[in-house]
């Protein structure tokens, strides 16, 4: 069907490809830009700009919401800086009334619209998925498999190099040319035209990229689940699983989907993508899994995830120790680590890592393995 504007008494439809209605005003409306504004600021109000609009909220979301429905709206400049950690990236940041509004446009409009056409078991940046949701379903999948292979299978895992780096303008404007009216698709390449000069790459802050990076290989996920002899397919952004007893239709799988991503300007991570043998076990999102001959999925933390904890918890200390930072706020980053450890088997490393955590403020730093878990 085609997409189409229709005006019933004096609000403005904008219709997707699939016959649902967004109404315009839950996208530019004083009610919707408020709305954004009340989520966007959390976190930011000590920065002045933002205490700025917040304080002048009515009159700040009024003009904004006019702007839009005159035509009127334009983006202001972004910034640009660099981090470093977890690796070096170049970040773009947005003024927040430009934030307010992208907000509302992404919430309302994009995340609903081009969420439908994902698979299952693509796990990123959607309500209700995440890394928690990823590694319960790997769970599955893997009790699946040995139900009718015991552990004679095999996993093919793939992981893409520079996902959003070299992602294509031109491919990423069309997946929501194909989803979006208009107005909205205006909308939509007006703020990517206007954040990203060239014609590859994106940086991976914004929301609307979030939204493209997991619709950008939906083709690909859907191919690999209704037309390979693939079992049990799931992807977490760049990061892709699937299973099959046979390692030899593997190794085929896995040359003929070089091939398509190489017609998405994408390619393979040589060093993380493989066909491996479920005995030997495989890591995903920061566990190792390993499949015991009983059926018992194993989860362990990464020994390279472990040192790369403790060397961060050593930094940290002398910096509080130094007065740079507040205990407080290392015993904030040890408890999200002690979290994310608990989501797996590890009950004894996270023993020797409260241990090796308190020595540290003691001055007599003890010794933590990283074989056991």
């Amino acid at each position: 069907m085609q997409s189409a504007l229709e005006r019933t008494g004096t609000a403005i439809y904008v219709m997707d490809n699939n016959s649902n209605y967004v109404d315009r005003e839950e996208i530019i409306g004083f009610d919707a830009l408020y709305d954004s504004m009340m989520k966007s600021k959390k976190g930011v109000t000590w920065k002045g700009s933002v205490a700025h609009y917040v304080l002048n909220s009515m009159e700040e979301t009024y003009k904004l919401s006019e702007e839009l429905e005159k035509g009127t709206y334009k983006a202001r400049s972004t910034t640009q800086f660099k981090i470093t950690s977890p690796k070096p990236r170049d970040i773009i940041s947005t003024c927040f009334r430009d934030r307010v509004y992208q907000r509302s446009l992404n919430d309302n409009a994009l995340y609903p619209i081009m969420t439908k056409q994902l698979i299952r078991d693509n796990w990123a940046c959607q309500k209700g998925k995440g890394t928690d949701d990823a590694r319960d379903r790997m769970k599955i999948f893997l009790q699946r498999m040995y139900r009718k292979y015991g552990t004679d299978f095999y996993g093919l895992q793939c992981d893409i190099h520079g996902y959003y780096p070299n992602m294509r303008h031109d491919l990423t404007k069309e997946l929501f040319r194909d989803k979006l009216d208009d107005w909205l698709y205006e909308q939509t390449a007006t703020v990517l035209d206007g954040q990203y000069a060239g014609d590859v790459g994106y940086n991976p802050g914004s929301q609307m990229i979030q939204i493209a990076g997991i619709t950008f290989l939906s083709e690909y996920d859907h191919m690999m689940r209704e037309q390979t002899e693939a079992e049990d397919y799931g992807r977490y952004m760049d990061d892709s699983t699937l299973f099959h007893p046979s390692k030899e239709y593997l190794e085929n799988l896995k040359l003929i989907n070089e091939k398509y991503l190489a017609s998405r300007g994408m390619e393979y991570n040589s060093k993380k993508t493989k066909v491996f043998s479920i005995k030997e076990g495989f890591t995903f999102l920061g566990f190792k899994y390993r499949l015991t001959d009983t059926g018992k999925v194993i989860m362990t933390v990464s020994s390279e995830k472990v040192k790369e904890r403790r060397r961060k918890l050593r930094k940290l200390v002398r910096k509080a120790k130094r007065g740079e930072i507040t205990k407080a706020k290392v015993d904030d980053c040890y408890q999200a680590w002690r979290s994310h450890a608990s989501k797996g088997n590890s009950f004894h490393l996270i023993r020797r890592m409260d241990k090796f955590y308190k020595s540290l403020w003691n001055d007599q730093e003890t010794e933590v393995t990283d074989n056991e878990n």
